[in-house]
């Protein structure tokens, strides 16, 4: 059995679905596939997604990420509630959504939003992510919705087990990011995730975490553990994104 991960689909663009259409059904019915949010903030364009993918893999392991919790065009409810609502759908697919055991390996995923201990947004940020227009957290501000997916984490007990991987949607530690990256673009770290989430993986005693959200594919080890991201991203995202799932592990 083979663990694959994928993140950042984006099927809004027509041919990122195509090519989630076009994965293979014969070569992974004995795999694992964690796809770490951002599939679509339209739920019929996430139910396209899951009815393309559940019967490719043996197992699914999903977790949301921002764009998935996006309500403005789905009614503009509590982004919490869209949050259950994604939850319920992965049960009535069979969707793992918790710690999933496979043997000697548990996966662990770890819920989070970011809360600006990457740095204070500045004002083009705060002008113009999205997030702030298209979610609905119900006047609670980015430390908030984080500090209330942090309490939603269930801990497992990780002594029986031989490996321990995490896996979230945002990124855990901001040296993650390129030491040379654009200067226009480090305005987006304050957005991008949480210390939070390093503070869990240590804690889990993660030999691997998975994460998505920066649509930069990355695998670096950092202090012991070797944090991987495979973002697909938007179609004209070809330097930075492999336009691929990858394989991260043998369970």
């Amino acid at each position: 059995m083979r663990l694959f991960l994928g993140s950042d689909f984006h099927v809004d663009y027509r041919q990122n679905l195509d090519w989630l259409r076009g994965l293979s059904r014969a070569d992974f019915t004995d795999d694992v596939l964690i796809v770490a949010g951002d599939l679509s903030d339209e739920l019929d364009l996430v139910k396209a997604s899951f009815d393309e993918l559940v019967p490719r893999y043996a197992k699914l392991l999903f977790l949301p990420g921002n764009h998935d919790l996006w309500t403005a065009r789905s009614g503009k409810g509590p982004s919490f509630e869209k949050f259950e609502t994604l939850n319920a759908l992965c049960r009535d697919y069979g969707i793992e959504t918790g710690s999933l055991a496979l043997g000697q390996t548990l996966i662990v995923p770890l819920l989070a939003w970011y809360d600006y201990s990457f740095g204070e947004p500045g004002p083009t940020i705060r002008r113009g992510w999205m997030d702030f227009y298209k979610c609905n957290w119900e006047g609670l501000a980015p430390a908030e919705v984080a500090a209330r997916f942090d309490a939603m984490n269930v801990i497992p007990d990780t002594s029986g087990y031989a490996t321990v991987y995490s896996v979230s949607h945002f990124v855990p530690r901001i040296d993650l990011m390129p030491a040379r990256y654009p200067e226009k673009h480090k305005a987006l770290f304050p957005v991008l995730g949480t210390n939070r989430l390093e503070a869990r993986i240590r804690a889990l005693g993660a030999s691997k975490h998975f994460y998505g959200h920066s649509h930069l594919n990355r695998n670096k080890e950092i202090d012991g553990v070797t944090y991987i991201n495979n973002a697909f991203g938007y179609p004209s995202e070809t330097e930075i994104s492999a336009k691929t799932i990858l394989h991260v592990a043998d369970l």
